[in-house]
């Protein structure tokens, strides 16, 4: 499988799993709207642990490098770590839910 056929696959399993199941809560109460969406920015956590990144650093430097066109609002590496964790806890509910749902693949 092509690099952009899983990240692509990735993110719109994601984004069903948000909206189906934890659909009517938000996220986030306040403050200002993130550049990036919670959807992205778990997309980017998972496939950057399924290649073995396994810091946001490493993350944020991966897609910069070379998904960038793909994700053009990432903007710094502090932005993205603060999201990437206040997304944390769904992060692992939703990588649960993956590997259950594909026998363990992520």
């Amino acid at each position: 499988m092509l690099s952009e056929d899983f990240i692509i696959r990735v993110y719109c399993l994601i984004d069903v799993i948000l909206k189906n199941s934890l659909g009517a809560p938000k996220l986030r109460q306040r403050g200002f709207k993130p550049n990036l969406s919670d959807s992205e920015v778990i997309t980017m956590e998972i496939v950057a642990e399924f290649l073995g990144i396994d810091t946001d650093k490493g993350a944020w430097e991966y897609f910069t490098q070379h998904w960038h066109n793909w994700f053009p609002a990432l903007s710094s590496r502090a932005n993205y770590a603060n999201h990437a964790a206040n997304l944390w806890n769904v992060t692992q509910r939703i990588q649960a839910q993956l590997a259950a749902s594909t026998g363990g693949i992520f």
